[in-house]
């Protein structure tokens, strides 16, 4: 595997040079958990922590590497763990207000291309949530794509309704589709390629995890 088949494209080789370190490589954190990270080059996952003069460096938890982001990393323990010394600029990024009186944000997610929002077409249709959505999107520089799951619960025309709300709401492509009939799986699928990442967003309970 090749660090383009999960994402380093021409974007980030354009800043590889001025990131590059003797004995370092570029690797993707895959998973964040209290200040330990999982990352993964062209032959392998390893847990990793931040350098200490990387952690002095950030100034907020926005600056945290995040998932998705591209890093430079040093390998050691027989290459069975890692040391994290720089982050990539983010391309993207998917973040979201922390509650509380003072404005802050929590980072969800970096570098992603595409976010499928998810919305089921019976209980959790939302318009509101779904413009929050794509407001989070846009801030971040994100393509939005609509799916609606569940349609084998509602009637076409109640179907038909829903996505011409939607058309009123937002420009984005809206795909429709079912986890028990797979109608619409095949257009969804379709919209993958290689080397793009893509996210899903969605409350619980709409089909994130079945799809």
């Amino acid at each position: 595997m090749k660090l383009s088949d999960f994402g380093f494209d021409p974007w980030f080789e354009a800043h590889a040079a001025e990131l590059s370190l003797d004995g370092c490589g570029f690797a993707r954190i895959l998973a964040v958990d209290r200040g330990s990270y999982l990352i993964k080059d062209e032959s392998r996952e390893v847990p990793a922590e931040l350098s200490g003069k990387l952690a002095h460096q950030i100034d907020s938890p926005v600056d945290l590497p995040c998932v998705g982001d591209w890093v430079t990393a040093h390998y050691h323990n027989n290459d069975t763990a890692a040391i994290i010394h720089q982050v990539f600029p983010r391309k993207t990024f998917l973040r979201r207000k922390t509650p509380g009186k003072n404005i802050g944000f929590q980072m969800i997610a970096a570098n992603v291309d595409t976010v499928f929002i998810v919305q089921s077409c019976h209980f959790d249709f939302n318009p509101n949530r779904l413009e929050r959505y794509l407001v989070m999107a846009a801030e971040g520089g994100v393509a939005p794509v609509i799916v609606l799951t569940k349609t084998d619960l509602i009637s076409q025309e109640a179907l038909e309704h829903k996505i011409a709300l939607l058309g009123s709401v937002t420009k984005a492509r809206v795909i429709a589709l079912s986890n028990v009939t797979g109608a619409g799986c095949e257009a969804l699928r379709q919209t993958l390629v290689p080397g793009k990442t893509y996210g899903l967003l969605g409350s619980s309970g709409v089909g994130k995890t079945t799809l």
